[in-house]
């Protein structure tokens, strides 16, 4: 084991998805632990087959998972079952515990997938308020020809590269990773090879800080728009991703100030040797913090509206040290600026990694290791820090 854990350390970056070993069905070019993207996407390989009926021309597929998770915080933080380097407090919160233990299996998630000659997909989780299970995926999609689809509901940003997260036990994933499932209506055309480009009209959820002794009201006048292309190659793929969207602020003494925001996304997924897997991502812009529930723009103390620029960055490999024994190290980085109006301890900068071993112990079945630690600086100069160890367990079905 210390071998291995020391081999782990030379490696920079990891890549999606939990595999299966080679005697079951191919492996996804997703991990199960996310929806399958649209299959607006061409570049899109089927996911793991589920209990599955016929129905005419129709399918209707049975999916998901039961997750234990086993979570041990050695430092303050404020999310106990997923790791979210913003809720670490920069100076020390007496209403969080110094470390904390917790076992949850709220993760445990179902998934209804109906195709033919239109497809179907909802998927939720346990993950909600109480264990409440909640809504994640609710999309239906259809070929208006050949080359172009159409989809409506609720899914993964279009913003947002899904082919490109790395596999982590932790629920939340790396905080540079733009990843939000929204409301959208999303049109796919298809340009042939694994190419191809997609547009968007989604929900805007901008949230807007408001300093003390400004009153006022902001909103969300215009729909977020958003783009993709992706074009694939024999190795991998690369993907970009473009955001627009506007917000307001109606101030009480009558004026009216309008914001208009806007982010890039790059991404990449490449094979590099065997089954080894890397992913790099850099995403920048005026208020792309939103893609990971942060805020998107501030409201000065003269009233103006500026959006809160945010620069990040994430790497990940994958690496098989045998046919049902993995491992997955993930570093990501992002930080951010906003007038001086925000409160001292608005976030300016995180920090994420995660290390972990995976034994797929059956086909559809696994149990991993991970070590993570994460970081939070504060624009009042104040830091925090926690280290977290992990053990899972998932079934699959």
């Amino acid at each position: 084991m210390a071998r291995i854990v020391s081999s782990i350390a030379v490696f920079t970056f990891a890549t999606l998805g939990s595999r299966l070993p080679a005697q079951d069905a191919p492996p996804p070019a997703q991990p199960p632990t996310q929806a399958p993207a649209p299959s607006g996407d061409p570049s899109t390989i089927p996911p793991i087959p589920k209990l599955e009926w016929a129905f005419g021309p129709y399918k209707l597929k049975l999916g998901g998972y039961v997750k234990l998770d086993a979570i041990h915080d050695f430092n303050q933080i404020g999310s106990t079952n997923s790791f979210d380097p913003r809720t670490i407090p920069v100076s020390h919160d007496p209403t969080i515990p110094d470390n904390n233990t917790e076992l949850t299996a709220r993760q445990t998630r179902l998934a209804l997938d109906l195709t033919g000659p239109m497809h179907v997909y909802v998927e939720g989780d346990f993950a909600g308020a109480g264990d409440a299970f909640r809504l994640r995926h609710a999309y239906g999609e259809f070929a208006v020809d050949a080359e172009n689809k159409i989809l409506g509901g609720q899914t993964w940003t279009t913003f947002m590269d899904a082919e490109a997260m790395p596999e982590t036990l932790d629920f939340e994933s790396p905080t540079a990773f733009p990843q939000i499932r929204t409301a959208q209506a999303r049109m796919t055309h298809d340009l042939g090879n694994g190419n191809y480009f997609a547009v968007s009209v989604e929900d805007p959820d901008n949230d807007v800080i408001v300093p003390a002794g400004v009153v006022g009201t902001t909103s969300n006048f215009l729909p977020d728009i958003d783009g993709a292309f992706n074009w694939n190659f024999e190795q991998g793929h690369v993907r970009a991703g473009a955001w627009t969207s506007a917000v307001r602020f109606d101030n009480a003494n009558g004026t009216t100030e309008n914001h208009m925001l806007w982010g890039l996304n790059v991404a990449t997924k490449i094979k590099t040797v065997d089954k080894d897997n890397a992913i790099g991502q850099i995403t920048f812009g005026d208020g792309i913090g939103r893609f990971r529930g942060g805020d998107a723009a501030a409201v000065t103390n003269g009233g103006s509206v500026v959006g809160v620029y945010v620069f990040a960055i994430m790497g990940a490999y994958q690496h098989y040290w045998s046919e049902d024994l993995r491992s997955n190290i993930v570093y990501s980085w992002a930080g951010g600026d906003a007038p001086s109006s925000v409160p001292a301890d608005t976030t300016k900068r995180t920090d994420y990694f995660a290390a972990n071993l995976i034994w797929q112990f059956m086909a559809r079945a696994w149990t991993g290791l991970e070590l993570l630690h994460g970081s939070r600086s504060s624009f009042g100069q104040e830091y925090g820090g926690d280290w977290r160890m992990q053990a899972s367990l998932r079934f699959d079905f």
